[in-house]
């Protein structure tokens, strides 16, 4: 059956909660910070659902031209199986449809699932913060997926090969 990404609503936020709680390495937020997600225009939530299930979620804040990728979680019984890169292609998509400059991403360095999950889209990697997370203490890698004009594309000696004809 095929995995439908939609916007979150209340009803969602227990299975977003579970889901978060199942992922160590997620951000652990209250549910009043899912709340506000959901009802505001400045944050980019949706959810992965496939038979009726929410396997996965997303949450972006995109306030300002840079959009951040604040949290990404997806059910642990059903990782590795496009979820992730789901909910990853719907915010590139909608962060291309709204013309913003580029998205960024705070990763744990242990975390090399969500390092290359956002690599196989396209992010690249753009610095590090020593000591950003606490609990356990841990550097914090920068990523970023930046939008090329499609004259550069054109310019470049690879064409339209590229990895989805982003990033520079």
């Amino acid at each position: 059956m095929e995995l439908v990404i939609r916007a979150a609503i209340q009803s969602d936020l227990d299975a977003v909660l579970a889901i978060e709680q199942a992922s160590p390495t997620a951000a652990h937020w209250p549910r009043s910070r899912y709340e506000t997600a959901i009802s505001n225009n400045q944050d980019f939530f949706r959810v992965a659902v496939r038979r009726g299930l929410i396997l996965g979620f997303l949450v972006a804040s995109t306030a300002v031209q840079e959009w951040e990728l604040e949290n990404i979680a997806v059910l642990p019984s059903a990782r590795r199986q496009g979820i992730g890169v789901g909910l990853m292609h719907a915010l590139i998509s909608a962060w291309e449809q709204a013309g913003a400059a580029e998205i960024r991403q705070e990763i744990r360095r242990s975390n090399l699932a969500a390092q290359r999950l956002g690599q196989h889209v396209g992010f690249v990697q753009d610095g590090c913060r020593p000591g950003y997370y606490r609990d356990p203490h841990e550097d914090a890698l920068l990523f970023k997926y930046l939008v090329r004009s499609k004259r550069e594309a054109a310019e470049s000696p690879t064409g339209s090969s590229e990895k989805s004809g982003k990033n520079g």
